[in-house]
């Protein structure tokens, strides 16, 4: 397929019309007070919205060098609604004024990269000043109406303010869909990270496929486990107090992690293992957490711990896992 091609003046001009094209389409659901746009689909019934990402998501621009320039704004949205979850309008009208204005000064001889410099600078000075002038939420009020907002409906924002006030400016939020017809909130006591069981035949709720483990001992390492012979003695340990163990290591050989199954189904206190949350120096701080949340020890390579110095009393605990 011939390439169709563009230079200088004549492309900046279609990419800047792109931007503004799909500025122009959210523009008017900035605010409080801002309207709905509606965005007819070839499959399925129109779309009635006044959230920026899910109406530019709609949207390709029959121009094709316009739509180049809209596909760029799009992702200046799409990044501030992964890194922030709101703000997302705001964010297309401020780059497409900076878009504009700098394609403008390009047009009058101005060097692109001391426009680009310029751009640096400028937002150098508003960062700086945003955060002078930035005040803490620890308002519930203040929250319920903010998330009412973004959300578009008050139950929202006071059910968002209910689990803020909750869990802390600290805890974590969980936002998951659900099968009911109304918005609801669960509190889950605890803690919890990213990691799942290395063996489903460490499932004890076959059913659920989940691994449940109560009043287990906990070892907390970032260890690595190579032969059978390195657990095995703490696993007798364990098994002479007649409790399960949660495992949390670097990495178990097949070896380890056989042996370990082996004793389990030979009547022997239920095993799971799983690898530490996060890498570098985050997986460090959360393992430090989940022993000061268990009331266990660390055992690290760093330090040069091994298997063989844990003892019982070293290790963590917890109701249910």
């Amino acid at each position: 397929m011939p390439k169709l091609l563009l230079f200088e003046a004549d492309a900046r001009a279609a990419l800047g019309r792109g931007v503004e094209k799909l500025t122009k389409v959210i523009r008017g659901t900035l605010g409080p007070k801002g309207g709905n746009t509606i965005i007819d689909r070839p499959v399925g019934t129109p779309i009635i919205s006044r959230d920026g990402v899910s109406i530019i998501e709609e949207i390709e621009l029959e121009d094709l060098f316009e739509n180049m320039g809209a596909q760029v704004a799009r992702e200046v949205s799409m990044q501030t609604n992964e890194e922030v979850g709101d703000g997302t309008t705001t964010a297309l009208i401020l780059a497409n004024a900076i878009i504009q204005e700098g394609f403008a000064a390009i047009n009058d001889q101005v060097s692109p990269i001391e426009v680009v410099n310029g751009i640096n600078q400028a937002i150098e000075v508003m960062v700086n000043t945003l955060q002078n002038s930035a005040q803490p939420v620890e308002s519930e009020a203040v929250i319920e109406a903010v998330a009412g907002i973004a959300a578009t409906e008050a139950k929202v924002g006071r059910l968002v303010a209910k689990a803020i006030k909750t869990v802390g400016p600290e805890g974590i939020i969980k936002v998951e869909f659900g099968q009911l017809g109304e918005t609801t909130m669960e509190l889950d006591e605890g803690a919890s990270f990213d990691r799942g069981y290395l063996s489903h035949h460490m499932v004890t709720d076959v059913e659920r496929m989940e691994a449940v483990l109560e009043n287990p001992l906990i070892l907390i390492s970032d260890l690595r486990i190579n032969t059978p012979q390195q657990i095995l003695g703490l696993h007798a340990k364990v098994q002479a107090a007649n409790r399960p163990l949660l495992i949390i290591a670097e990495e178990i050989s097949g070896e380890a992690l056989t042996a370990l199954l082996a004793k389990t189904k030979a009547g022997g206190p239920a095993v799971v293992a799983v690898h530490p949350p996060e890498y570098g120096k985050w997986r460090k701080g959360l393992i430090e957490d989940i022993a000061i949340l268990t009331g266990g020890q660390v055992f690290t390579r760093e330090l040069g711990a091994t298997i063989e110095d844990v003892s019982i009393d070293d290790m963590g605990t917890a109701n249910q896992i």
